[in-house]
């Protein structure tokens, strides 16, 4: 049997996808390698974010009629499960000098989301569209011609092989079909990331509308440690404590020496850890050019970090649509390109700034992120989740008067041109 289409990997990028092209009448496959995607075991943050623009829409909620709505790209999504508004974020110094980020009215501007619902939710929709499952299987290696793509794939131990007249690879950062099919051949290797995610019961001074970061070596990290909203079903009771890290820096030890010797090991004197979850991501450089022949990279696949609850929708969306595209023999695939390319800020020089953004430890001496926060104390700035807004919002701030940093700590002035005229290869 030869498929119009086969997707590899059924996230939310992968269930849209084929949600969408069985609507246009597709005969699709559908090739995840877990039994059941409604159990999240790898750490994601599984939130939908509200900032204008974000990955390419603006999406709305819309709870009582249980639908996540995307303005830009013109799809709802039915979603019935558990939802946490978040309307405050902080980053503290060393001294717990704090930035703050919020709207003056306390809207959202993100919801902490039961992410296996969502993915119950869309299976289920394919499922009814006649799109076939293929679960516990691994496609590992790939083959395209004028013809097609083969898929060589293992299932419980049984290898076969299955032929499709477009694939769409969406398996996640860390790519395995990707990687088989050459995509990673160009792209520019950023790291080895490390995450480890503890949902904790009975910490001290837990929000759950909040999410906070601390800067500092005092805290155990060159990493900013953090903690969000807790998963679905407990969102008042466990907080979500993260870690990163790398092979020389393990988010475990960080995770030790965070909750019980740097300055907030009070907020864990009788907290229990309820649950674990972690995440490695082998990061590449975005995919400028996503397809090559009859084959198109999407989503998180495409990129180096996540690309979020609504970013995978509406890849998979715009996916679907430029597979119809090909299959009529229009150029879909390079419509998709130029919305990809200017959608997604990570695929602009922007990026850098992001980069250095965060980059504070060990650039910066502890007592000088004191410093730099400081001069942001008394202000709020607007209430953004969006990793690219934060440290442009926070910089701005922090060099209203860099005539005042200039004299009052030359020094800290003086790493800031260094690092600002850096490019993004010498940031990473």
């Amino acid at each position: 049997m030869v498929y119009d289409l086969a997707i590899v990997g059924a996230g939310p990028t992968g269930l849209h996808a084929a949600k969408w092209s069985a609507k246009k009448g597709l005969k699709v496959i559908l090739i995840e390698k877990r039994k059941d995607i409604s159990k999240v075991t790898r750490y994601c943050s599984e939130h939908i974010i509200l900032d204008e623009g974000y990955n390419g829409d603006t999406v709305k909620i819309d709870i009582e009629k249980g639908k996540i709505i995307s303005t830009a790209n013109g799809y709802e999504v039915d979603y019935k499960g558990g939802l946490c508004p978040v309307t405050d974020k902080y980053y503290y110094s060393p001294s717990r000098h704090a930035i703050h980020f919020a709207w003056p009215d306390k809207r959202p501007f993100a919801y902490k989301y039961d992410k296996g619902e969502l993915l119950r939710g869309l299976l289920e929709e394919c499922l009814k569209l006649g799109v076939t499952f293929q679960n516990e299987t691994t496609a590992y290696d790939g083959k395209d011609s004028p013809e097609g793509v083969e898929l060589k794939c293992v299932s419980k131990g049984k290898k076969f092989r299955l032929s499709a007249k477009k694939l769409i690879i969406c398996d996640g950062c860390n790519t395995r079909m990707g990687q088989a099919m050459g995509f990673n051949r160009d792209r520019g290797y950023m790291g080895f990331a490390l995450c480890e995610a503890f949902y904790m019961s009975g910490v001290k001074d837990y929000n759950p509308s909040e999410w906070k970061g601390w800067w500092g070596r005092v805290y155990g990290s060159n990493l900013a440690p953090l903690m969000g909203t807790g998963p679905a079903g407990h969102f008042e009771e466990w907080a979500d404590v993260i870690m990163l890290g790398s092979p020389k820096d393990m988010p475990e030890k960080v995770f030790e020496f965070f909750t019980q010797k740097s300055p907030l090991a009070f907020m864990f004197e009788s907290a229990k850890v309820e649950e674990k979850y972690s995440c490695t991501v082998k990061a590449f450089t975005p995919l400028k050019t996503p397809s090559r022949g009859n084959v198109l990279v999407v989503g998180d696949s495409a990129a180096f970090i996540e690309v979020q609850a609504q970013g995978g929708l509406s890849c998979g969306f715009r996916a679907a649509e430029a597979i119809a595209k090909e299959l009529n023999g229009e150029k879909g695939f390079a419509e998709y390109t130029n919305w990809w390319l200017k959608s997604f800020e990570f695929n602009s020089e922007g990026m850098m700034r992001v980069t250095q953004g965060y980059a504070l430890i060990p650039t910066y001496e502890d007592d000088e992120v004191d410093y730099l926060f400081s001069l942001c104390e008394g202000v709020t700035l607007p209430g953004t989740w969006s990793q690219y807004n934060s440290p442009k919002y926070m910089w701005d701030t922090i060099l209203r008067d860099p005539e005042k940093i200039k004299r009052e700590r030359p020094a800290v002035f003086e790493k800031i041109k260094k690092v600002r005229s850096m490019s993004l290869g010498e940031s990473i």
